[in-house]
């Protein structure tokens, strides 16, 4: 549980530095801040993958083969709204933070859908790291105005695509990569 535990928080801490310690971040140079910034969240993943096969599998919540089908479907619109996040979006022109949002709902499904201790803390965990960081970054850029769509309908709806053959290809894979079928 140690390692998964650390990795949740690490990656929580990575996502704040910026907010946690501004005099450090303004005195590291941009570009050396940024390579730091993703070495620290691959290692936090790779904690994360290390930490849930051997963390505490104890069961909290059973959940009916329906319900689980249900939320693979449902899984959908939150890898749309994570692709969504690019300048010209047409999602990005009506969700405020749709990556955010698309992480939100993937990990809220995934908490759901998988009722033992290691998933709450991992995809709670998550779950509550989107949360606040969605409230961080609606205060400090207060009511701005949400970007235009794109003109071009190919650019502004490519999320719609993109969403479907990434939720598609790691429906395939998922069992290849994590570890698990997602059909239980």
């Amino acid at each position: 549980m140690t390692y998964l535990i650390s990795g949740v928080l690490l990656f929580t801490l990575a996502h704040f530095l910026n907010r946690i310690a501004p005099g450090l971040a303004a005195s590291v140079p941009v570009i050396m801040r940024k390579i730091c910034v993703a070495v620290v969240l691959i290692f936090s993943v790779w904690l994360m993958i290390r930490g849930y096969p051997g963390a505490d599998a104890s069961v909290l919540w059973q959940v009916p083969q329906e319900v689980r089908m249900t939320g693979i479907v449902l899984l959908i619109p939150a890898f749309i709204l994570y692709a969504g996040s690019y300048p010209g979006s047409a999602l990005r022109a009506q969700v405020r933070h749709p990556q955010l949002t698309g992480f939100k709902l993937w990990a809220a499904l995934h908490l759901i859908m998988n009722g033992d201790v290691r998933s709450v803390v991992l995809f709670g965990g998550l779950l509550a790291w989107a949360a606040v960081q969605v409230v961080v970054l609606n205060r400090a850029s207060g009511k701005s105005l949400l970007p235009v769509a794109s003109e071009n309908a190919l650019i502004a709806w490519a999320a719609v695509p993109a969403g479907l053959l990434a939720w598609f290809l790691l429906f395939l894979g998922h069992q290849w990569l994590i570890g698990v079928s997602p059909l239980g």
